[in-house]
């Protein structure tokens, strides 16, 4: 009986072992993927931003010029690295994140804003898009943060989304021009 209780122990602990280290390991090779995700452009490096600009401002997001940041000229110029094309695009939707900021908890938060999207190039020729998975970054911290993140996370997949690109919005009316006074009437 002895035997059979140790075995039994033996046989527990070795798999409660490879379940740990099997856990650990899948979570260590796969949170890079978790929190960013990247994804292959059908175009261009110049095309993959003017396109992703487009997208983003067609879903009302505000994209300032002096939020975008060249880091291959920057590299180039601070340390005299080329890193290949690579420049960051930092975008916001002012109604999500003013919801989030104007609670005092949540205020640390600002650190995460813009939301930023880098476009590079890689070795092997094509664009690629970076940008944070707000989908799990918003479960791991909780409370407000899963509803701003459940709000933006859409749009942030359409605005990479280039064979459904978002529709345009309408250009605004045309003001109307005052009607003519029949002569005679002043």
């Amino acid at each position: 009986m002895r035997t059979e209780s140790g075995h039994t122990f033996v046989t527990f602990l070795v798999a409660l072992l490879i379940g740990v280290f099997g856990t650990l390991f899948i979570i260590k090779s796969q949170t890079p993927n978790l929190l960013v995700r990247e994804i292959a452009s059908p175009y261009g490096f110049e095309e993959t931003l003017e396109k992703l600009e487009e997208n983003a401002k067609a879903l009302g997001w505000k994209v300032p010029k002096k939020w975008k940041a060249n880091f291959q000229a920057n590299f180039k110029k601070i340390v005299g690295t080329d890193i290949g094309p690579m420049q960051l695009l930092k975008m916001c939707e002012p109604a999500i994140a003013a919801d989030l900021l104007k609670s005092d908890e949540n205020k640390y938060l600002s650190v995460m804003m813009p939301c930023t999207f880098a476009v590079y190039e890689k070795s092997d020729g094509n664009t690629y898009i970076a940008m944070m998975n707000l989908g799990v970054v918003g479960k791991a911290i909780g409370g407000d943060v899963v509803i701003a993140m459940q709000k933006a996370m859409p749009d942030m997949l359409k605005m990479v989304d280039f064979d459904n690109p978002p529709a345009r919005p309408a250009p605004p009316p045309a003001p109307a021009e005052p009607a003519a006074t029949p002569p005679g009437s002043n």
